[in-house]
């Protein structure tokens, strides 16, 4: 048995060195600018069965050994086919072959047999860190959810249970200036070495006890022989990075004495600075004919971007299912993208309401909040509703609202009002304003903002319970933090916060339910004996945290200079607590750390502001660091109130703890770096506003990682992000608006024209640092004949040192999404086709990438096609039995073709309902379409039935070749397999499709259908396997690609 198991050594210090081994199974991780990443993947190919693919990406698990195993073991996990032991000094893999019996696999994680009488043979290799230090600190990092439990025998006090588990482990100064991570997922273990500026990355040898022999092949593999076969390490590759481009460096292994290895490099430049570079992932607009603005940007669990703004037209884009399709004048929308910018899963209205802001919780579900106006289009209020009815004295009568929608875009979870009267000791009545929204892991929605009522909604445990007013004061208001339960029906807690005057404008809620909230306070706001800053003459930014339960405060700090003109732009907090704050400041001493990439204002010679981002540790007593951010400000004093300074509008962290800031700069020579995407203003700027910015700045404050304006330079004034995102790949996700009809956009995306010229239109960035997947797109005939099935092929290329990608490509033609399909084993999917009309078409394959390892990418291709009649048309949702009433969208690919259609069984024709916008069913229909275009013959007849069956069960299809690739002429085996979610064997019929040709089909024996077929020809088919439901099952289909040579 030989295992491939490929290595990847990236040292990324003062001159970024890159080593990673070329295997379809490797993938690459960035984990910081100073890391050093290697990749270590078992595959056992002989034996182990295929992992799913949803298995595949779930994180590794290393528990911390609590007396399950062996003393010197620090932390175990468990693979496909390996086990591995972390010990004081080195990684003991354990690889299987042969089939484990019960209940010993079982407790070694593999998948349970009947067979009992099988023999297991396993290799054990050590990998030993040569030359090492001694007694070397190791510790679990990112704690993982789950619990490890172990129940052997009977004595209770033997057990093991609630063993943590961390996503990595460190071995911190294995050489000196070096530490080692491992991580990973299911299908792969990898380790980084972390190597610090100015050390020796030759340090780093490997020790391999265990093996008999190690030798070197022809293509410099690394092969290690044991005793029931090889393990092989691919051939590393070196590069650094330059201008953005990977340039390559001579290296390879070395064999050293005593089963020891080492690293050759070429030469390579020292003194070159370390630089990340990113790629604009996508880029598109979102707007209709009248312009919208863009607000607030969230990310989902599959790295899709949510987006929220104000559309001002009935034509801005929505999708078939939208929860509200009604437009009125300056009407709220929520939008989803997919993970490749090309298209949207959903976008709706929702009236009555201003959103400003949008969080995603892990389910999908997505909460919103801001200002509900009962004047026009009522707000949506749901049964059971927290408040079901606006309190405000006013007319129209405005409140606080938060809404959850449901992960489809199409329904309320729930929907409430969230305030008072509006009316404080005063009498004035001012609608309680929301200002900040979180989500925490229970699903309970937490909003902060400014309360003028002294009738707002608290609870008996608030930290304080009353409206505070300064005697007097016309306009009294106080700050308030609001935790909702999970259903939306009652509050958890719910509390006034501050005395008079106290305006909340940023928030944030870690994983275990403290709330962080930033605003500006005058100089009486109640600060805790651990404060930071306990004191600020003319009030400022404040920093509060409160406990779980909002009964008292965890801290509450000021933070500021001596000048009142300081303002608060983004708050955010990291795994670990730290809380990141970042605004605009006037001040010469605003506070700032010694290793602050920039100490001084460099903006007060023209009375102007810099940005400042300052990292609060998690008691908030002290500074991780802070520093200024900025350029030289606006020397034109007509211009200077327009434009105060160079101000931060939103600030995320990533998992690295790096800042992602978001802004308007007014400085002409604001910090750029030298890989920026615009190193100068671009565009006009008559009113002298600010041109926006991104910046990345490292985990520590003291260097940009990245720093950018971005903007267009036709549009009359310049553009904003007021929203900023990271993912756990640590892409940036930027959401403003634009007045440029020149705004950068990327081929494929969404919407690339400005929908809007001479409007403000929103817009939506993703920025890629840990490198892009490349897709490219080829047919099987360009030109082909009209009534021709046509095959397309998108092959993703991974990011350089990375394995094979994994995944779904979504497919559109000329601007609506066609279909979709999964990546083979190559990286390869297809598409097949006989719809296409005469003409050119534009081919978009967008992979959505994979979350856990590979960023999203677009592909573009011209497709001809000769002839005289109108494509059938197309139902993107395949005809089956669902659950509950569906949507029922239908495409044209022939440009300007009309669809016509019935759903009472009778053939259509140009008589027929003219298709306008997607149809909704609630009872089982037939769906008859065609498409008519002048002077083309019309189109042939699609057809799809949709039974609704309530109560009909989800099911799973998958689907299996006997052998993949085949040869033409010789027969190959499908098996599709459905599942239930009831755990039942499905019953009825497979229909197997190749592309949109019918193969056959077969019925379901005990949930498995199987078709032969010898008439496929050479080159790459589109197999589906569909399951169209039953009287008690749902529909559900698989893909595959079948090569056959």
């Amino acid at each position: 048995m030989k295992t491939f198991l490929p290595i990847m050594f990236s040292l990324l210090a003062v001159s970024p060195i890159s080593i990673y081994g070329q295997d379809a199974h490797t993938s690459s991780v960035t984990e910081s600018q100073s890391h050093a990443t290697s990749n270590l993947v078992s595959q056992v190919k002989a034996a182990s069965p295929a992992i799913e693919a949803s298995y595949g990406k779930l994180p590794l698990s290393f528990e911390a050994n609590q007396g399950q195993s062996d003393p010197q073991v620090k932390f175990l996990s468990r693979g496909q086919g390996y086990s591995l032991f972390l010990t004081g000094d080195a990684a003991v893999l354990a690889l299987t072959k042969g089939r484990p019996s019960q209940p010993k696999a079982a407790a070694m994680g593999a998948k349970p047999s009947m067979k009992t009488d099988a023999k297991v043979k396993t290799d054990v290799v050590r990998m030993e860190l040569a030359g090492a230090a001694r007694d070397i600190q190791v510790s679990g990092a990112d704690p993982l959810p789950g619990k490890a439990n172990y129940f052997i025998g009977s004595d209770s006090a033997k057990w093991d249970t609630d063993v943590p588990t961390y996503a990595k482990v460190k071995y911190r100064n294995v050489y000196p200036g070096i530490d080692l991570v491992y991580y990973g997922n299911q299908r792969q273990l990898e380790y980084d070495f972390v190597v610090s500026p100015n050390a020796d990355p030759k340090q780093a040898r490997l020790h391999f006890a265990g093996a008999s022999k190690l030798k070197l092949n022809d293509g410099g593999d690394l092969e290690i022989i044991a005793k029931d076969g090889e393990i092989a390490f691919h051939k590393p590759v070196v590069y650094q990075v330059k201008d953005g481009q990977r340039q390559p460096v001579e290296g390879s292994f070395q064999l050293l004495a005593n089963n020891t290895v080492g690293f050759r490099l070429g030469g390579y430049d020292h003194s070159r600075e370390l630089v990340v570079d990113p790629v604009l992932a996508y880029s598109t607009y979102l707007g209709g004919s009248g312009g919208s603005d863009g607000y607030q940007v969230a990310i989902g669990s599959n790295n899709s971007a949510y987006f929220v703004g104000f559309a001002y037209s009935a034509d801005f884009p929505l999708t078939g299912g939208a929860f509200q399709t009604v437009y009125s004048h300056s009407i709220a929308f929520v939008s989803k993208l997919n993970p490749a910018g090309t298209a949207l899963l959903f976008s709706t209205f929702l009236g009555g309401a201003d959103i400003f802001y949008a969080v995603v919780d892990g389910a999908d579900n997505i909460y919103l909040s801001g200002i509900a106006d009962s004047g026009g289009i009522p707000f949506p209020v749901t049964p059971g509703a927290f408040q079901p009815t606006c309190k405000t004295a006013s007319t129209p009568c405005q409140s606080g609202f938060v809404t959850k929608l449901n992960a489809a875009g199409s329904g309320l979870i729930y929907s409430t009002y969230l305030g008072g009267s509006g009316l404080g000791e005063v009498g004035y009545a001012t609608p309680d304003d929301i200002l900040g929204l979180a989500v925490d892991p229970l699903g309970h929605a937490y909003v902060t903002g400014e309360a003028f009522s002294s009738d707002f909604p608290v609870t008996h445990n608030a930290y304080q319970k009353t409206l505070q007013c300064t005697a007097g004061d016309d306009f009294c208001s106080d700050g308030f933090v609001t935790e909702l339960n999970a259903a939306g029906t009652g509050l958890a807690f719910s509390t006034y916060l501050g005395p008079d005057r106290t305006n909340p404008q940023e928030f944030a809620v870690d994983n275990a339910g403290s709330a962080y909230v930033a605003g500006f306070a005058g100089p009486n706001y109640p600060v805790t004996a651990n404060a930071f800053q306990k004191s600020l003459p003319d009030g400022g930014v404040f920093i509060t945290k409160l406990n779980p339960g909002g009964a008292t405060l965890a801290y509450s700090t000021y933070l500021g200079g001596d000048s009142a003109f300081e303002l608060l732009g983004g708050l955010a907090v990291d795994a670990e607590g730290n809380a990141y704050v970042a605004g605009l400041t006037n001040s010469a001493n605003f506070p700032v750390t010694s290793n602050a990439y920039q100490k001084v204002n460099n903006a007060l010679a023209n009375l102007g502001g810099n940005a400042f981002i300052t990292k609060l540790n998690p008691s908030g007593s002290s500074l991780v660091y802070s520093t200024y951010l900025g350029g030289s400000g606006q020397p034109d004093a007509d211009k200077r109130y327009s434009c105060p300074g160079d101000g931060v509008l939103q600030i995320a962290v990533d998992t690295a703890g790096n800042a992602y800031i978001v802004g308007n700069a007014c400085s002409a020579n604001f910090p750029v770096t030298s890989d920026a995407f615009q190193k100068t203003e671009v565009g006009a700027n008559p009113e002298g506003d600010g041109f926006p910015f991104f910046t990345k700045l490292n985990s520590d404050g003291s260097a940009l990682l990245f720093s950018t304006y971005f903007n267009g330079a036709n549009g009359i004034r310049p553009g904003y992000f007021g929203s900023v995102a990271a993912d756990t790949l640590g892409n940036a996700y930027l959401g403003g608006s634009t007045w440029a009809s020149d705004y950068p956009t990327t081929g494929g995306a969404f919407q690339q024209a400005d929908p809007s010229p001479g409007h403000a239109v929103a817009v939506v960035t993703k920025l890629a640092f840990n490198g892009l997947t490349e897709t490219k797109i080829s047919s099987s005939a360009n030109q082909e004949a009209l009534g021709n099935e046509v095959t397309f092929t998108a092959h993703v290329v991974p990011v350089s040192g990375s394995g094979i990608p994994t995944g779904e490509i979504s497919w559109k033609i000329d601007g609506a999404v066609v279909g979709h399909s999964d990546l083979d084993g190559n990286g390869e999917a297809v598409f097949s086709t006989s719809a296409l009309s005469s003409g050119a078409h534009n081919v978009v394959a967008g992979y959505l990438g994979d979350p856990a390892a590979y960023s999203s990418s677009i592909g573009t291709f011209t497709e001809t096609i000769t002839g005289g009649r109108v494509a059938t048309p197309i139902f993107p949702k395949l005809g089956g039995t669902y659950p509950t009433g569906e949507t029922i969208e239908i495409v044209t690919l022939t440009p300007g073709a009309t669809i016509y259609y019935t759903t009472n069984g009778i053939t259509p024709s140009i008589a027929s309902t003219k298709y306008t916008e997607p149809i909704h069913i609630s009872a089982t229909t037939t769906v008859k379409a065609i498409a008519a275009a002048s002077g083309d013959t019309n189109s042939a007849v699609a057809t799809a039935t949709y039974t609704i069956k309530p109560g009909a069960i989800k099911t799973k299809t998958s689907l299996k070749s006997s052998i993949n690739p085949s040869t033409a002429g010789n027969p190959v085996k499908f098996t599709a397999t459905v599942t239930a979610a009831s755990g039942s064997a499905p019953t009825g019929t497979v229909t197997f499709k190749k592309g949109s040709v019918v193969l056959g089909s077969a019925p379901l024996v005990n949930g498995v259908a199987a078709f032969s077929t010898s008439e496929l020809i050479p080159g790459r088919n589109a197999i589906a396997a569909i399951y169209t439901g039953s009287a008690t099952d749902a529909a559900s289909a698989a893909t595959l690609t079948q090569e056959v040579q």
